[in-house]
């Protein structure tokens, strides 16, 4: 059935006002990926030679030796050894440790990782740069949703959107290491809640129909800024101007993104249905459509106001502390919910390890990282096109699990290429990346339909978690073991796709079917299915009032 806030909407159309509001939310994917992706061309693995020290080496006729084969009492270290040099001095040899480092400069001009000598002992603060942004997306997951629902929309989006563009200037001229990981973990915080934010209200003031392809055909957009990364990068080779350079342009933008309305649905929910027909009245008057008699209006506001309970409308933000491990824990207290909470969260922790990993890999994978990025950009905009519509033809389960499988076989058939093949390793690299963005993408949608309503921001809000943890544990695998075994990565992210790929086989269909509102309608629906009762997600199952209140109220 649909409601009369979506029947309104299908009155006033999409529009002047709706391209608008759409296309300002949807520049945060194009802004956003030189960041998330910023460790790829900001701080990349370089390779290194030890500079030792003028007071160390003393007179100049002193013999120094890098890297040296020779053993030494006092050392073990090898021709692989670049973390110490030893010196021949009329006292006789010692061992010096490297403090100072002459790193390979042919592709990148200046770096973080060879402006703050992020070599030996210091190698995990380059690792951590990448990690740092991840780990701030994850705390801000969490809250994004509740600032969103208490503030409303563009009282998030724009201050968000500022304080992002001010860190991302102010950044690239800090002078000291731990003050541009502060700020790198602050815009991943405000990545979150400025991602999230733009999408809800690009869902909220579109019809039903435009709704569905937002949700995928946005991440063009994201393509779109991954590509214009690459060619940055490729002409900009100082990380200091090439961060400023990818940040200015979101500056032009804070105008538009002021001059925005508040989403109309946001306002009718929360009290204010005078304030929801002002911006209504303006939506009709740039589309060129009359509202609805004024007693049709009053209808669709009390309709809609009547939706939320009124403790929905008290802060979440007041209740996050206390019950947060209580409102995950619910996830797991029936049998059915607890398999898909399960397999979701693996979905989503396997697709971030993959999906960021590969991205992160371009100096691992190509000699040239520049035009892999831009390929990888250029290889999602059809991902990002056909994927939903390939979703609706062959449905959510068969999609996702051939996606991760399509990963897996690539993936590990990259681990065993020869290095001289360059060629067939880049296309593996793209095609893995391909399958990995695809899975994302469907994961994000069909864990909206797997969750009922009554758990879905619960158990959405666990999966970005999730999804953060592998961002997170990305750039130790791309960077940390991959310098000790080339292969491993690959290894790891094609064992992890054939488990995640197997894991979803055990989800439920959702296509076709309407969305379970309580957990005692999704376990029944998986009872029936099991005895027989037909369709993967029996069609439009319904328990009594008495029996969905009674589960619910353990939830």
């Amino acid at each position: 059935m649909v409601s009369q806030m979506d029947a309104l909407l299908n009155h006033l159309g999409n529009g002047r006002w709706s391209v608008l509001h759409v296309i300002t939310m949807s520049f945060s994917s194009i802004y956003m990926p030189p960041y998330i992706f910023g460790g790829a061309f900001l701080a990349p693995r370089l390779d290194y030679t030890c500079l030792p020290s003028t007071a160390a080496v003393g007179p100049s006729n002193a013999s120094v030796f890098f890297d040296s084969a020779r053993s030494s009492p006092a050392s073990n270290f090898s021709s692989e050894d670049k973390c110490h040099y030893r010196i021949d001095t009329p006292g006789g040899e010692r061992i010096e440790e490297c403090v100072e480092f002459v790193f390979d400069n042919s592709t990148f001009s200046s770096t973080i990782t060879s402006e703050f000598n992020l070599a030996c002992d210091r190698a995990y603060l380059q690792t951590f740069f990448q990690s740092t942004y991840m780990f701030g997306n994850l705390l801000g997951s969490p809250v994004s949703g509740f600032l969103a629902d208490k503030y409303g929309r563009k009282k998030i989006v724009f201050p968000g959107y500022v304080m992002y563009m001010l860190l991302g200037v102010v950044s690239s001229w800090l002078p000291y290491l731990s003050t541009i990981l502060v700020a790198r973990f602050l815009m991943g915080y405000l990545h979150s809640i400025n991602a999230y934010t733009s999408f809800v209200h690009g869902q909220e003031v579109l019809t039903p129909k435009v709704r569905k392809w937002f949700a995928f055909d946005l991440y063009i957009f994201w393509a779109a800024g991954t590509m214009l990364y690459g060619l940055l990068g490729y002409l900009i080779r100082d990380w200091r101007l090439l961060q400023t350079a990818a940040t200015l342009p979101g500056l032009l933008v804070m105008p538009v993104i002021w001059m925005i309305d508040e989403s109309p649905r946001w306002l009718i929910v929360n009290g204010r249905p005078r304030e929801a027909l002002q911006v209504l009245t303006k939506v009709a008057r740039w589309h060129g459509v009359d509202l609805p008699p004024e007693a049709e209006m009053k209808a669709v506001l009390e309709e809609q106001n009547a939706e939320v309970p009124v403790g929905a409308r008290q802060s979440s933000v007041e209740k996050v502390p206390s019950s947060f491990v209580a409102e995950i824990l619910v996830l797991f207290r029936t049998p059915q919910l607890r398999t898909i909470t399960l397999c979701i969260l693996f979905d989503f922790l396997i697709v971030g390890i993959v999906y960021y990993g590969m991205s992160l890999s371009g100096t691992n994978i190509s000699d040239d990282p520049f035009m892999y990025i831009v390929l990888c950009g250029l290889m999602d905009v059809p991902v990002y096109l056909c994927i939903g519509r390939i979703m609706e033809r062959f449905g959510r389960r068969v999609t996702l699990s051939l996606c991760y499988f399509i990963a897996a076989v690539v993936l590990l058939a990259l681990s065993v290429t020869p290095d001289a093949h360059s060629t067939v390793i880049i296309l593996l690299a793209i095609m893995g990346r391909m399958a990995a963005a695809a899975a994302f993408q469907i994961v994000l949608f069909y864990s909206n339909e797997l969750f009922p309503t009554e758990v879905r921001s619960r158990g959405v809000g666990a999966s970005f978690v999730m999804s953060c943890s592998g961002g997170i544990v990305t750039p130790f695998i791309t960077d940390q073991v991959s310098a000790m075994y080339p292969w491993a990565p690959f290894v790891v992210f094609g064992v992890g796709s054939s488990l995640a790929g197997l894991g979803t086989l055990l989800l439920p269909e959702t296509r076709g079917q309407t969305l379970p509102d309580t957990v005692a309608e999704l376990e029944a629906r998986a009872k029936n299915r099991r005895a027989g009762g037909g369709g993967v997600f029996a069609a439009n199952t319904r328990l009594p009032e008495c029996a969905q209140s009674s589960l619910s109220q353990n939830i």
